[in-house]
């Protein structure tokens, strides 16, 4: 067996170890969470999220 045969069953290996690393599921939790982030984040900042528009000023 070559050093390059060798280093293709190495990564073949690793990539394995870190799909499954990833898929295992424990961290289907951490990833919705995670996936969510978007979808929590307020574009127009903190102000907003008090119900008042920060582009109105205190009228």
């Amino acid at each position: 067996m070559n050093y390059h045969a060798l280093l293709t069953v190495i990564f073949f290996v690793a990539f394995l170890a870190l799909v499954g690393w990833v898929y295992r599921p424990s961290r289907k939790r951490d990833y919705q969470r995670l996936g969510e982030i978007p979808l929590n984040t307020d574009p127009l900042g903190p102000a907003s999220r008090d119900g008042q528009d920060p582009r109105q000023g205190d009228h």
